[in-house]
């Protein structure tokens, strides 16, 4: 079987970077392919930032369903040997419960993007890609959103 390639996306430039770097490796290597987007379903808002109802929370999935079939149409059309996957899942924990899709399926990579966050924006927001590198199960390939030492 081949391996198995879990890429993380928040649909942000930063992680379309990140899907870019997975089409390549996929590519090169002949993996498999899941697309996953990780949501805290406590942040989806409702209406004028009323917490949020089932059909705020269920409109949510569909759109990041749509954005993930965009997605793999994006960087994975061009391989149509390739199995690809996706799924938006809820998790008030993303790295965790990415780190918990890459034990059950086995995987042997995770990409993630950084947004290369520092100071008190990172201490108040944590780092998701952080946090993954460091419960990872298998290797993890973060990707920055610009190079270090470039202006931001």
């Amino acid at each position: 079987m081949k391996p198995l390639i879990v890429v993380c996306t928040d649909f942000s430039p930063c992680s379309d970077i990140a899907l870019q770097r997975a089409s390549d490796i996929t590519k090169r290597d002949e993996t498999r392919v899941f697309l996953i987007h990780v949501f805290d379903p406590k942040r989806v808002r409702g209406p004028a930032a009323l917490a949020p109802t089932d059909v705020d929370r269920q409109a949510w999935d569909e759109e990041s369903m749509h954005h993930l079939r965009d997605a793999r149409n994006r960087y994975f059309s061009h391989l149509p040997d390739t199995d690809v996957q996706y799924d938006a899942v809820p998790s008030s924990h993303p790295s965790m419960e990415i780190c918990r899709i890459a034990k059950e399926t086995k995987a042997s990579l995770i990409v993630v993007g950084s947004h290369g966050r520092t100071g008190m924006v990172r201490r108040l927001l944590g780092s998701v890609a952080e946090s993954t590198v460091r419960h990872a199960p298998c290797s993890v390939y973060v990707v920055r959103d610009q190079p270090v030492g470039s202006p931001t």
